[in-house]
């Protein structure tokens, strides 16, 4: 069970549902969380020198200018601290209400990167907290270094501080995740969205186990789908499925695919190009009963040994039920239509199957299933 679990959240519907399986998994493993905003100050940097053209005369020298930023970086910042401390006084509610331990954490930068370098090593890049009232600011990581609030003079007008990049920063967390529970999107989705933006690069590059929230369902006594392929990856995706199970009260139904369509497709795409010199050293007649006769029945074969051997695994946690199936078609496609019809709350896969290659990010089967799925979905690491 997930123990040490990283929810990065701003405030959307999907975040609020990542926040409550992550205390479903925690209440239960005695876990806490760490719940996350990332805020980019540096691009507001960016965007407001862009802008600096068409500033009035008064504010066109170079000291007005030096000036003028000095004083955007701060403010700006302040305001995205304060922004995204609001965010985390709801999870602090949930996380209160449950009785889990939670970190604050902010991170700056670009978003889909502090993400994946703080789930992966504990590597993201903590800001120094502005003006954060001590009894606040001991609740996040990295709230002992806390900068001066923004300045104001007896004329009212904001001080234009000059602070070096150090003080900016204050360290990283160094911590170990177990799990990221994120969802699936943001407060950005559109009605065409299969996958926010941010979540679709993070899922790609991060390492942990990752559990991805599409919906309020909770993972209590639901009925769940794992995919297997004969993989190690994919058995240790139903050991995690096991071991969750019989700690939620779910049902498991366990498939294996297989595509006896696609070598008749290249069959019949050859077919009719084929000179007769060729067909006559390809012998095509035979090749193609070859196919029929052994190659789809070995796969048949392959797809039973494999739920055989998830079966067995399955002896050792006798309270778990496991409904096995095979499906025949395009992996992802007919596990969507399984989909459908088994409406589970949960989808458990691994992100690289057996035809892993290196420098592969993520397997086909599990990233179209990803996009695609409308379910929850818990991305085992390999």
């Amino acid at each position: 069970m997930y123990r040490e679990v990283f929810v990065p959240v701003d405030n959307s519907d999907n975040s609020h549902w990542a926040v409550d399986r992550a205390l479903e998994l925690c209440e239960r493993s005695e876990g806490r969380i760490t719940g996350n905003h990332v805020y980019a100050a540096r691009l507001h940097d960016v965007r407001f020198r862009q802008l600096e053209t068409g500033l009035p005369v008064q504010f066109q020298s170079a000291a007005e200018i030096k000036r003028q930023r000095k004083i955007h970086d701060k403010l700006i910042e302040k305001g995205l601290q304060l922004i995204s401390d609001s965010f985390l006084d709801q999870t602090a509610k949930s996380c209160e209400a449950a009785g889990v331990p939670l970190t604050r954490q902010l991170l700056e930068g670009i978003n889909y990167e502090e993400v994946v370098r703080e789930t992966n090593q504990g590597a993201g890049r903590l800001p120094s907290l502005i003006g954060f009232d001590p009894n606040i600011a001991d609740k996040y990581d990295g709230g002992a270094t806390v900068r001066s609030d923004v300045i104001v003079d007896e004329d009212g007008r904001i001080v234009a501080e000059d602070e070096e990049q150090d003080e900016k920063l204050a360290g990283s967390s160094g911590r170990d995740y177990d799990l990221l529970a994120i969802g699936a999107h943001g407060i950005g989705k559109q009605p065409y969205s299969q996958l926010g933006g941010m979540v679709s690069r993070v899922i790609r590059q991060v390492e942990k186990d990752t559990l991805i929230v599409r919906n309020d369902r909770a993972l209590a006594g639901g009925d769940w789908i794992v995919c297997i392929d004969g993989s190690s990856y994919s058995y240790k995706a139903m050991r995690h499925a096991l071991e969750m199970a019989k700690e939620f009260g779910a049902k498991l139904y366990v498939c294996s695919a297989f595509d006896v369509e696609y070598h008749h497709a290249v069959f019949g795409n050859i077919k009719d190009i084929l000179s007769v010199q060729a067909s006559k050293v390809f012998k095509f007649e035979e090749q193609e009963e070859l196919h029929n006769n052994i190659i789809d029945k070995g796969l048949l074969k392959l797809a039973q040994a494999n739920l055989k051997r998830a079966e067995v695994m399955a002896q050792e946690f006798p309270e778990v039920e496991v409904e096995p199936q095979i499906l025949i078609g395009k992996p992802f496609q007919c596990i969507l239509q399984w989909i459908e019809e088994i409406e589970p709350s949960l989808l458990i896969l691994a992100r690289h199957g057996g035809h892993r290659i290196e420098g592969t990010d993520m397997g086909s089967q599990a990233d179209n299933l990803c996009r695609l799925s409308p379910t929850n979905i818990l991305l085992v690491g390999t």
